[in-house]
Protein backbone atom coordinates (compact mmCIF):
# COMPACT_ATOMS: atom_id res chain seq x y z
CA UNK A 1 0.00 0.00 0.00
CA UNK A 2 1.20 3.52 -0.79
CA UNK A 3 0.08 5.09 2.49
CA UNK A 4 -1.31 4.35 5.89
CA UNK A 5 -5.09 4.73 5.95
CA UNK A 6 -6.71 5.97 9.14
CA UNK A 7 -10.11 4.34 9.44
CA UNK A 8 -13.04 5.77 11.34
CA UNK A 9 -15.53 3.20 12.59
CA UNK A 10 -19.12 4.44 12.87
CA UNK A 11 -20.94 2.05 15.20
CA UNK A 12 -19.55 -0.34 17.79
CA UNK A 13 -21.52 -3.55 17.46
CA UNK A 14 -20.57 -7.13 16.69
CA UNK A 15 -19.82 -6.55 13.00
CA UNK A 16 -17.51 -3.64 13.88
CA UNK A 17 -15.59 -5.92 16.26
CA UNK A 18 -14.92 -8.45 13.48
CA UNK A 19 -14.04 -5.71 11.03
CA UNK A 20 -11.57 -4.03 13.40
CA UNK A 21 -9.95 -7.39 14.16
CA UNK A 22 -9.17 -7.81 10.46
CA UNK A 23 -8.30 -4.15 10.01
CA UNK A 24 -5.54 -4.37 12.60
CA UNK A 25 -4.21 -7.34 10.65
CA UNK A 26 -3.87 -5.43 7.35
CA UNK A 27 -0.63 -3.61 6.62
CA UNK A 28 -1.18 0.09 6.05
CA UNK A 29 -4.49 0.18 7.92
CA UNK A 30 -5.11 1.78 11.31
CA UNK A 31 -8.16 1.83 13.55
CA UNK A 32 -7.85 5.56 14.13
CA UNK A 33 -11.24 6.50 15.63
CA UNK A 34 -14.37 4.77 16.87
CA UNK A 35 -17.75 6.43 17.39
CA UNK A 36 -20.73 5.10 19.32
CA UNK A 37 -23.66 6.81 20.97
CA UNK A 38 -22.76 4.66 23.98
CA UNK A 39 -19.64 6.40 25.30
CA UNK A 40 -18.56 3.42 27.41
CA UNK A 41 -18.78 1.13 24.41
CA UNK A 42 -16.76 3.59 22.33
CA UNK A 43 -14.05 3.70 25.00
CA UNK A 44 -13.98 -0.09 25.30
CA UNK A 45 -13.59 -0.51 21.53
CA UNK A 46 -10.91 2.16 21.38
CA UNK A 47 -8.96 0.36 24.10
CA UNK A 48 -9.39 -3.07 22.50
CA UNK A 49 -8.25 -1.95 19.06
CA UNK A 50 -5.73 0.72 20.07
CA UNK A 51 -7.68 3.55 18.47
CA UNK A 52 -6.33 7.06 18.82
CA UNK A 53 -9.74 8.67 19.23
CA UNK A 54 -13.18 7.68 20.46
CA UNK A 55 -16.35 9.72 20.12
CA UNK A 56 -19.75 9.48 21.81
CA UNK A 57 -21.45 10.87 18.68
CA UNK A 58 -21.13 10.35 14.95
CA UNK A 59 -20.84 14.00 13.91
CA UNK A 60 -17.40 14.46 15.47
CA UNK A 61 -16.11 11.38 13.68
CA UNK A 62 -17.35 12.74 10.35
CA UNK A 63 -15.67 16.08 11.02
CA UNK A 64 -12.32 14.61 12.07
CA UNK A 65 -9.88 15.72 9.36
CA UNK A 66 -7.51 12.86 10.19
CA UNK A 67 -10.04 10.19 9.20
CA UNK A 68 -9.33 8.93 5.67
CA UNK A 69 -12.33 6.62 5.30
CA UNK A 70 -15.38 5.74 7.40
CA UNK A 71 -16.81 2.27 7.83
CA UNK A 72 -20.56 2.35 8.53
CA UNK A 73 -21.30 -0.54 10.91
CA UNK A 74 -24.76 0.39 12.19
CA UNK A 75 -28.11 -1.38 11.50
CA UNK A 76 -29.50 -1.15 7.95
CA UNK A 77 -32.12 1.48 8.79
CA UNK A 78 -29.44 4.08 9.57
CA UNK A 79 -27.14 3.52 6.59
CA UNK A 80 -28.75 6.06 4.28
CA UNK A 81 -28.73 9.02 6.63
CA UNK A 82 -25.27 8.32 8.01
CA UNK A 83 -23.65 7.57 4.67
CA UNK A 84 -25.16 10.65 3.05
CA UNK A 85 -23.82 12.80 5.90
CA UNK A 86 -20.34 11.34 5.46
CA UNK A 87 -20.36 11.73 1.67
CA UNK A 88 -21.55 15.33 1.86
CA UNK A 89 -18.64 16.06 4.21
CA UNK A 90 -16.24 14.67 1.62
CA UNK A 91 -15.49 11.41 3.42
CA UNK A 92 -14.85 8.12 1.63
CA UNK A 93 -17.28 5.42 2.82
CA UNK A 94 -17.46 1.65 3.09
CA UNK A 95 -21.06 0.93 4.12
CA UNK A 96 -22.18 -2.44 5.46
CA UNK A 97 -24.66 -4.41 3.41
CA UNK A 98 -27.40 -3.90 2.52
CA UNK A 99 -26.37 -0.36 1.73
CA UNK A 100 -29.91 1.01 2.07
CA UNK A 101 -33.57 0.11 2.62
CA UNK A 102 -34.67 0.89 -0.93
CA UNK A 103 -33.49 1.31 -4.49
CA UNK A 104 -34.23 5.05 -4.27
CA UNK A 105 -31.96 5.44 -1.26
CA UNK A 106 -29.21 3.35 -2.88
CA UNK A 107 -29.29 5.42 -6.06
CA UNK A 108 -29.22 8.67 -4.06
CA UNK A 109 -26.17 7.51 -2.09
CA UNK A 110 -24.27 6.61 -5.26
CA UNK A 111 -25.28 9.93 -6.83
CA UNK A 112 -23.98 11.80 -3.76
CA UNK A 113 -20.66 9.93 -3.88
CA UNK A 114 -20.24 10.74 -7.56
CA UNK A 115 -21.20 14.38 -7.05
CA UNK A 116 -18.78 14.82 -4.15
CA UNK A 117 -16.05 12.81 -5.91
CA UNK A 118 -15.55 10.42 -3.02
CA UNK A 119 -15.24 6.64 -2.84
CA UNK A 120 -18.30 4.57 -1.91
CA UNK A 121 -18.60 0.80 -1.70
CA UNK A 122 -21.19 -1.56 -0.28
CA UNK A 123 -19.53 -3.79 2.31
CA UNK A 124 -20.20 -7.14 0.65
CA UNK A 125 -17.09 -8.88 2.00
CA UNK A 126 -17.84 -12.03 0.00
CA UNK A 127 -17.28 -10.13 -3.25
CA UNK A 128 -13.63 -9.55 -2.35
CA UNK A 129 -12.73 -13.05 -1.18
CA UNK A 130 -10.23 -15.20 -3.12
CA UNK A 131 -12.71 -18.07 -3.67
CA UNK A 132 -15.00 -15.73 -5.61
CA UNK A 133 -12.13 -14.55 -7.78
CA UNK A 134 -11.13 -18.15 -8.49
CA UNK A 135 -14.68 -19.17 -9.38
CA UNK A 136 -14.98 -16.21 -11.76
CA UNK A 137 -11.72 -17.30 -13.41
CA UNK A 138 -12.98 -20.88 -13.86
CA UNK A 139 -16.24 -19.69 -15.39
CA UNK A 140 -14.44 -17.27 -17.72
CA UNK A 141 -12.18 -20.15 -18.81
CA UNK A 142 -15.29 -22.17 -19.74
CA UNK A 143 -14.36 -24.96 -17.30
CA UNK A 144 -18.00 -25.76 -16.46
CA UNK A 145 -19.46 -24.47 -19.73
CA UNK A 146 -22.31 -22.01 -20.12
CA UNK A 147 -24.10 -21.31 -16.87
CA UNK A 148 -27.57 -22.82 -16.49
CA UNK A 149 -28.48 -22.72 -12.81
CA UNK A 150 -27.34 -21.09 -9.56
CA UNK A 151 -28.56 -21.90 -6.07
CA UNK A 152 -27.59 -20.45 -2.72
CA UNK A 153 -29.14 -20.26 0.74
CA UNK A 154 -28.52 -18.66 4.10
CA UNK A 155 -30.81 -19.42 7.00
CA UNK A 156 -30.60 -19.82 10.75
CA UNK A 157 -32.99 -20.38 13.62
CA UNK A 158 -33.09 -17.51 16.06
CA UNK A 159 -35.39 -17.14 19.07
CA UNK A 160 -38.28 -14.81 18.32
CA UNK A 161 -37.54 -11.45 19.92
CA UNK A 162 -40.22 -9.01 18.85
CA UNK A 163 -38.10 -6.09 20.07
CA UNK A 164 -34.81 -7.34 18.60
CA UNK A 165 -33.26 -6.06 15.38
CA UNK A 166 -34.11 -9.11 13.28
CA UNK A 167 -37.85 -8.79 13.93
CA UNK A 168 -38.01 -5.00 14.06
CA UNK A 169 -39.23 -3.55 10.76
CA UNK A 170 -38.14 -0.02 11.70
CA UNK A 171 -34.55 -1.32 11.94
CA UNK A 172 -34.71 -3.13 8.61
CA UNK A 173 -35.44 -6.55 10.10
CA UNK A 174 -36.30 -9.74 8.26
CA UNK A 175 -34.38 -12.54 6.58
CA UNK A 176 -34.03 -10.96 3.15
CA UNK A 177 -32.39 -7.80 4.42
CA UNK A 178 -30.20 -9.60 6.96
CA UNK A 179 -28.89 -12.66 5.13
CA UNK A 180 -30.90 -13.00 1.90
CA UNK A 181 -28.63 -10.41 0.35
CA UNK A 182 -25.84 -13.02 0.23
CA UNK A 183 -27.60 -15.47 -2.11
CA UNK A 184 -28.98 -12.52 -4.11
CA UNK A 185 -25.48 -11.07 -4.50
CA UNK A 186 -24.18 -14.43 -5.68
CA UNK A 187 -26.86 -14.91 -8.34
CA UNK A 188 -26.58 -11.31 -9.53
CA UNK A 189 -22.80 -11.48 -9.75
CA UNK A 190 -22.98 -14.56 -11.94
CA UNK A 191 -26.16 -14.05 -13.97
CA UNK A 192 -26.96 -10.34 -13.92
CA UNK A 193 -30.47 -8.87 -13.97
CA UNK A 194 -33.40 -11.34 -13.90
CA UNK A 195 -36.30 -11.03 -16.32
CA UNK A 196 -38.66 -12.82 -13.91
CA UNK A 197 -38.83 -12.73 -10.10
CA UNK A 198 -41.09 -15.01 -8.04
CA UNK A 199 -41.08 -15.02 -4.25
CA UNK A 200 -42.76 -17.29 -1.70
CA UNK A 201 -42.55 -16.06 1.87
CA UNK A 202 -43.83 -16.14 5.45
CA UNK A 203 -44.24 -12.98 7.50
CA UNK A 204 -43.86 -12.74 11.27
CA UNK A 205 -46.33 -11.00 13.57
CA UNK A 206 -44.13 -7.89 13.34
CA UNK A 207 -44.54 -7.78 9.57
CA UNK A 208 -41.01 -8.80 8.53
CA UNK A 209 -40.20 -11.95 6.57
CA UNK A 210 -39.28 -15.06 8.54
CA UNK A 211 -38.23 -16.70 5.29
CA UNK A 212 -38.22 -15.95 1.58
CA UNK A 213 -37.93 -18.57 -1.15
CA UNK A 214 -37.06 -16.98 -4.50
CA UNK A 215 -36.91 -18.21 -8.10
CA UNK A 216 -35.25 -16.00 -10.68
CA UNK A 217 -35.24 -16.47 -14.45
CA UNK A 218 -32.90 -14.68 -16.84
CA UNK A 219 -33.25 -13.53 -20.48
CA UNK A 220 -31.33 -16.49 -21.93
CA UNK A 221 -33.22 -19.06 -19.86
CA UNK A 222 -30.88 -19.47 -16.89
CA UNK A 223 -32.50 -19.83 -13.48
CA UNK A 224 -31.55 -19.26 -9.85
CA UNK A 225 -33.05 -20.49 -6.58
CA UNK A 226 -32.41 -18.47 -3.43
CA UNK A 227 -33.52 -19.07 0.15
CA UNK A 228 -33.14 -16.97 3.29
CA UNK A 229 -34.49 -17.54 6.79
CA UNK A 230 -34.32 -16.32 10.38
CA UNK A 231 -36.82 -19.01 11.44
CA UNK A 232 -35.07 -22.27 10.51
CA UNK A 233 -31.61 -23.54 9.65
CA UNK A 234 -30.60 -24.12 6.05
CA UNK A 235 -27.62 -25.90 4.48
CA UNK A 236 -25.79 -22.60 3.79
CA UNK A 237 -24.39 -24.04 0.57
CA UNK A 238 -24.15 -22.83 -3.01
CA UNK A 239 -24.02 -24.51 -6.40
CA UNK A 240 -23.31 -23.37 -9.94
CA UNK A 241 -24.32 -25.71 -12.76
CA UNK A 242 -23.05 -25.31 -16.31
CA UNK A 243 -23.28 -27.33 -19.52
CA UNK A 244 -19.94 -29.07 -18.80
CA UNK A 245 -19.98 -29.47 -15.03
CA UNK A 246 -20.73 -27.79 -11.72
CA UNK A 247 -19.14 -25.99 -8.79
CA UNK A 248 -20.22 -26.90 -5.26
CA UNK A 249 -19.42 -24.66 -2.28
CA UNK A 250 -20.08 -26.18 1.12
CA UNK A 251 -21.14 -24.54 4.38
CA UNK A 252 -20.44 -21.69 5.00
CA UNK A 253 -20.38 -20.82 1.32
CA UNK A 254 -20.51 -17.02 1.82
CA UNK A 255 -17.04 -17.01 3.40
CA UNK A 256 -15.68 -20.18 1.86
CA UNK A 257 -12.09 -21.28 1.79
CA UNK A 258 -12.73 -24.52 -0.12
CA UNK A 259 -14.88 -25.62 -3.05
CA UNK A 260 -15.06 -28.46 -5.56
CA UNK A 261 -15.50 -28.57 -9.32
CA UNK A 262 -17.30 -31.62 -10.74
CA UNK A 263 -16.78 -32.27 -14.45
CA UNK A 264 -18.72 -34.40 -16.90
CA UNK A 265 -15.99 -37.07 -17.02
CA UNK A 266 -16.47 -37.65 -13.24
CA UNK A 267 -13.28 -35.82 -12.42
CA UNK A 268 -13.29 -33.70 -9.27
CA UNK A 269 -11.03 -30.70 -8.83
CA UNK A 270 -10.59 -29.41 -5.27
CA UNK A 271 -9.60 -25.84 -4.51
CA UNK A 272 -8.47 -24.36 -1.20
CA UNK A 273 -7.89 -20.65 -0.54
CA UNK A 274 -7.51 -20.09 3.24
CA UNK A 275 -8.16 -16.68 4.77
CA UNK A 276 -5.31 -14.63 6.20
CA UNK A 277 -7.47 -13.37 9.09
CA UNK A 278 -11.26 -13.66 9.46
CA UNK A 279 -12.20 -12.76 5.86
CA UNK A 280 -12.87 -9.05 6.30
CA UNK A 281 -9.27 -8.31 5.37
CA UNK A 282 -10.02 -8.73 1.67
CA UNK A 283 -12.60 -5.95 1.42
CA UNK A 284 -10.34 -3.72 3.55
CA UNK A 285 -7.46 -4.30 1.15
CA UNK A 286 -9.75 -3.78 -1.84
CA UNK A 287 -10.90 -0.39 -0.52
CA UNK A 288 -7.35 0.74 0.19
CA UNK A 289 -6.20 -0.45 -3.22
CA UNK A 290 -8.96 1.60 -4.84
CA UNK A 291 -7.97 4.67 -2.82
CA UNK A 292 -4.34 4.18 -3.82
CA UNK A 293 -5.44 4.30 -7.46
CA UNK A 294 -7.78 7.24 -6.99
CA UNK A 295 -10.85 5.17 -7.90
CA UNK A 296 -14.32 6.18 -6.73
CA UNK A 297 -15.72 2.64 -6.90
CA UNK A 298 -14.50 -0.94 -6.76
CA UNK A 299 -14.35 -3.28 -9.73
CA UNK A 300 -15.13 -6.17 -7.38
CA UNK A 301 -18.23 -4.50 -5.93
CA UNK A 302 -19.11 -1.75 -8.43
CA UNK A 303 -21.99 0.68 -8.04
CA UNK A 304 -23.92 -0.99 -10.85
CA UNK A 305 -23.87 -4.34 -9.04
CA UNK A 306 -25.07 -2.70 -5.81
CA UNK A 307 -27.88 -0.96 -7.73
CA UNK A 308 -28.95 -4.18 -9.44
CA UNK A 309 -29.02 -6.12 -6.17
CA UNK A 310 -31.05 -3.34 -4.57
CA UNK A 311 -33.50 -3.27 -7.47
CA UNK A 312 -34.10 -7.03 -7.39
CA UNK A 313 -34.33 -7.11 -3.59
CA UNK A 314 -36.96 -4.39 -3.68
CA UNK A 315 -39.02 -6.43 -6.16
CA UNK A 316 -38.76 -9.52 -3.93
CA UNK A 317 -39.80 -7.56 -0.84
CA UNK A 318 -42.66 -5.86 -2.66
CA UNK A 319 -44.06 -9.28 -3.60
CA UNK A 320 -44.07 -10.01 0.14
CA UNK A 321 -45.81 -6.70 0.78
CA UNK A 322 -42.75 -5.26 2.51
CA UNK A 323 -41.81 -1.62 2.07
CA UNK A 324 -39.24 -0.36 4.57
CA UNK A 325 -38.64 3.22 3.64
Amino acid sequence: MKKNYRWGILGAGRIADKFCTALNFVEGATVYAIASRDSEKAKAYATKFNATKCYDNYEELMQDENVDIIYIATPHAFHYEQTMACLNKGKHVLCEKPMALSYRQTAAMIHAATKNKVFLMEGMWTACMPFIEKIKELIAADVIGRLQYVSADFGFNTPVDLEGRLYNKSLGGGSMMDVGIYPLFFATLLLGEPSLVKAVYKLSVTGVDEYVNVVLQYPDGETAHLLSSIHFNTAIEAEIIGTKGKIKINNPWFKATDFNVYLADNKVQKFSVPHMSNGFEYEIMEVMNCLDKGLLQSEKMPHQLTLLISKTMEEILMQAGLVYE
